[in-house]
């Protein structure tokens, strides 16, 4: 190794900033407007302009014709990763793909496969519904009939999770094609294969876009996000249980609508600087998938305070609407006692709404930007 762990992690550190932007959660635009992301992105760019990197993938794909899949199209944009990277496909003769990695941040590169582990679990009381479009997670027992019209008490409690995870072990006929192609990237970028107990070392302080504090790795950030460690039954949490719209209580299709209504005008205030923070290349092709937690109750007074905090992020006529609609829900919801199933008055507004703003108000916005 060309470096210690304490001067891989100064490496590091020079990309991703320290405690920004982390308390309960992630700040990801606080995150985003530091010194260091913007090194991170400037890296991407101008990895992706490295010869080297053309005139490698060109040679492995002439070596194995149809075999090869270029996994950084994306960097020119400055979006994702550390890393170059492409895959082997070696299903017709091992029965797996291969994945190479060539880090842009320090002059390390991995090879790796993947394996699944099956994890047996207990469901919790949650259950998952996709309701109008948005993605929701009730906190309540499938079998609870407050929520669930007739529910099936004779559903098995358990579930057996899939998970794949990484693996640098490979097999004696994986070995010829990552022993060719690990000389072919030694050659050209002069760098050494980063071995395990390195990269799968923790990094403390630091947020990725899928992983919290505690959870990084310093092959997450020198190459990419994935599964380095064998999960364990602990590190899996149990899942919830999907149940169909038609399943539900006429009280919970009452509140679950209104929460519909009640994001929906959150998102279409919000969406506008969303867009507007990507690249250009994403722009007409962003789309968009929400999830939403809840107990199955409306709860007046956090409404409210939600309701409040929102505003428009510029003076399009899609923002100035939904701040009237803002406005009607905000004072549904104060006239309401906070007493029970949302009142009739409130559904009916939030069903009209709803009605009148498809989910593809996205593709709306986009038309509005300049």
């Amino acid at each position: 190794m060309k470096h210690s762990l304490n001067e891989l992690l100064d490496i590091i550190y020079r990309y991703y900033p320290r405690g920004v932007g982390i308390t309960d959660d992630v700040d990801v635009q606080l995150r985003n407007a530091t010194e260091e992301h913007a090194r991170l992105v400037a890296a991407r760019i101008r990895a992706s302009k490295d010869d080297r990197w053309h005139v490698m993938l060109r040679r492995v794909e002439g070596r194995f014709p149809g075999m090869v899949m270029n996994e950084s199209l994306h960097l020119p944009s400055g979006g994702c990763d550390g890393c170059y990277s492409f895959t082997l496909d070696l299903t017709e003769t091992t029965g797996r793909t291969l994945r190479f990695q060539v880090s842009f941040l320090a002059p390390y590169y991995i090879i790796h496969g993947s394996r699944t582990v099956e994890i047996v679990k207990q469901l919790r009381d949650v259950f998952i519904v996709d309701f109008r479009g948005m993605h929701f997670r009730v906190s309540q027992s499938p079998l609870d009939p407050r929520f669930i019209s007739n529910p099936d008490h004779e559903s098995p409690r358990a579930v057996t999770i899939k998970r794949e995870y990484v693996t640098f072990e490979l097999s004696p006929d994986e070995e010829p094609y990552a022993n060719w192609v690990a000389q072919e990237i030694e050659a050209i970028f002069g760098c050494e294969r980063m071995p395990p107990e390195v990269g799968t070392a923790l990094v403390p302080e630091v947020a990725t876009g899928l992983r919290i504090p505690g959870e990084v790795r310093v092959y997450d950030c020198l190459f990419s996000e994935h599964e380095w460690v064998k999960p364990s039954p602990s590190d899996v949490p149990a899942p919830g249980v999907s149940v169909d719209v038609t399943s539900l209580t006429e009280r919970l299709v009452a509140v679950l609508t209104v929460l519909r209504a009640h994001h929906q005008i959150g998102i279409l205030l919000d969406l506008p600087r969303m867009i507007q923070q990507l690249p250009e290349p994403y722009r007409q092709s962003f789309g968009v998938y929400w999830s939403v937690s809840t107990d199955g109750f409306l709860h007046k007074d956090k409404m409210l305070e939600e309701l409040a905090r929102m505003r428009p992020h510029d003076e399009s006529r899609k923002t100035l609407r939904a701040m009237a609609a803002k406005r009607e829900l905000e004072a549904l919801v104060a006239s309401w006692d906070g007493e029970g199933e949302p009142p009739a008055a409130m559904v009916a507004w939030a069903s009209s709404f709803l009605a009148n703003w498809p989910v593809d108000s996205v593709a709306d916005l986009r038309a509005d930007l300049p």
